[in-house]
C-alpha cells in the first residue's frame, strides 16, 4: 500500500516539473577574431609538407618567389621570415608522395631545394 501511496505522489510532482530554457548572447571584441585569425596562420602549416627553395636575404627571396610562382603558377608559395634570414616556400602539400613528386620537379630548377616534413 505504501509503495503505490509513494508512486502516486511522484508522478503527480512529476508531471509538474518542468525543465529550465534560456539563451545566451556571447559579445566579444572584433580583436580576438584577428587574433584567432593570426594563431591559425601561424598553425596551419604545421600538418602539411613544405618544399624550401631559397634561405637568405629578403631582395633574394622576393626574386625567388617571383620565379617560383612564373615557374609554377598553380602552387601556393611564401616567404617567411626566420630569424634574420628570409625562406621561400611552397607550402599546402598533404601527403609525402606529393611532396617527394613536387620536389623532383622543383629540383630541376632549383637544385638547393629541400623538403621540410611537418611538425
Amino acid at each position: 500500500m505504501k509503495n503505490i501511496y509513494y508512486s502516486a505522489i511522484f508522478l503527480l510532482c512529476a508531471s509538474y516539473t518542468q525543465a529550465q530554457e534560456g539563451s545566451i548572447n556571447i559579445n566579444q571584441d572584433g580583436k580576438i577574431q584577428k587574433l584567432l585569425d593570426i594563431y591559425k596562420s601561424t598553425e596551419e602549416d604545421s600538418d602539411d609538407f613544405q618544399i624550401q627553395i631559397y634561405n637568405g636575404s629578403l631582395s633574394g627571396a622576393n626574386s625567388k618567389k617571383s620565379n617560383l610562382d612564373a615557374d609554377f603558377p598553380d602552387w601556393k608559395t611564401k616567404i617567411d621570415h626566420v630569424d634574420t634570414d628570409y625562406r621561400v616556400r611552397i607550402k599546402d602539400i598533404k601527403t609525402a608522395l606529393e611532396a617527394e613528386r613536387k620536389y623532383l620537379e622543383v629540383r630541376k630548377k632549383y637544385p638547393a631545394a629541400i623538403i621540410i616534413t611537418p611538425k
